[in-house]
């Protein structure tokens, strides 16, 4: 039975129809904005700009996502107005199983928005300016700081998918929306593959900015002591790798060592303080992105920064030839690493007394040689 509106109710939804399209411009002005681009949640500006839920904006333009059909709303005489509001129920419900997903928000420094596709970035090579020990009256010498620029680069990445006309009439906007929530999985799915890529090879096309492969010291097993060479060596850098990304075989493996697996009780005869400090409590993310004989392990602090251009875009047509109702979802991202010795691949088909650490990850000479007159 339906609700008999009042009169001021029936204003109340002819102006919020009225105002549909005019709405959701200036929504994605803000969301492209040629300067700063912002990714507001649909919720929100409804929000702030009625003072009222998102739920409730639907209610009272008399759209009920439970009952009604996209063509329920697309065949309605405001349809030039009120047809705005699917792109973002749907952009919603995308958005949901993009955020939901994805691992890389667990192994970035942090994100930066980009203002173009490419952008050249400085940086500082610190690496002849280690300071040197000075004698009494003695002139203190000069070290070289190297400059130069890095460019980083992000990709458009997007799908399309068509609902037909039978999914328009008998699936109502809720229904829809949970399916499509599982598009926004794979599209997470697509980002992470994009952050692991970076972690192993970086992003500069010389692959200056590749991730070491280190081996390990019986090849083909993976050891505790294996994993602890690189958390050791790479906490002497300064850095705290306390992400670990592997594949279902290898995260096994990880798990069956028995530092990991077995529980034991008591206490030691003498107690060792290390006081180089050493990650007690390891996370670890499988993803097939990373070869199933190797480790990716991360400082996720000095390792990865992710690169926004325009946020999630969902844009719909007519399709007339095959009676359908296409819709684009598309999003501007990019990763980018801060420094190189912020990620290291432990592989266990490597010997490591072949592939040990490179001259760039050698601690000791920092720490003796330039000390040294």
């Amino acid at each position: 039975m339906a609700i008999e509106l009042t009169a001021e109710q029936k204003a109340e939804r002819t102006k919020l129809r009225q105002e549909v399209k005019t709405v959701f411009d200036e929504l994605n002005a803000l969301r492209f904005d040629a300067q700063r681009p912002n990714d507001v949640l649909v919720e929100d500006y409804i929000k702030l700009k009625y003072n009222m839920e998102f739920d409730s904006y639907l209610y009272k333009m008399g759209i009920n996502p439970n009952q009604d059909t996209v063509a329920m709303i697309l065949n309605q005489a405001e349809v030039d107005q009120i047809r705005w509001i699917v792109p973002e129920i749907f952009r919603a419900a995308l958005r949901k199983g993009y955020r939901g997903a994805p691992i890389y928000p667990n192994i970035i420094r942090g994100e930066e928005q980009m203002s173009g596709p490419v952008m050249k970035v400085p940086y500082i090579n610190m690496s002849d300016a280690a300071p040197r020990k000075v004698n009494e009256a003695e002139t203190i010498p000069l070290g070289a700081v190297s400059f130069g620029q890095k460019e980083y680069t992000m990709f458009k990445i997007g799908r399309g998918i068509s609902l037909t006309d039978e999914i328009k009439m008998y699936s109502s906007l809720n229904l829809v929306s949970i399916f499509l929530e599982d598009f926004g999985v794979l599209l997470g799915h697509v980002v992470d593959g994009l952050a692991i890529e970076c972690a192993i090879n970086g992003e500069q096309k010389d692959g200056s900015e590749a991730a070491p492969v280190i081996g390990v010291k019986t090849v083909g097993t993976v050891a505790y002591r294996d994993l602890l060479k690189i958390l050791v060596r790479m906490s002497r850098l300064g850095r705290t790798p306390s992400t670990l990304i592997g594949g279902e075989e290898m995260a096994i493996d990880v798990l069956d060592l028995p530092e990991f697996s077995q529980r034991e009780s008591g206490t030691t005869r003498a107690n060792l303080n290390i006081k180089t400090p050493i990650p007690q409590n390891l996370d670890f993310f499988i993803h097939g992105g990373v070869d199933e004989d190797q480790i990716l392990m991360l400082d996720k602090s000095a390792g990865l920064l992710k690169l926004n251009g325009f946020p999630l875009k969902v844009e719909s047509e007519r399709i007339v030839s095959n009676q359908t109702e296409a819709f684009y979802a598309s999003l501007q991202v990019g990763f980018a690493k801060l420094w190189r010795d912020s990620v290291i691949i432990l592989d266990k088909t490597k010997d490591f007394a072949g592939n040990g650490f490179p001259a760039a990850f050698d601690i000791n000479s920092k720490q003796i040689v330039e000390l040294k007159n």
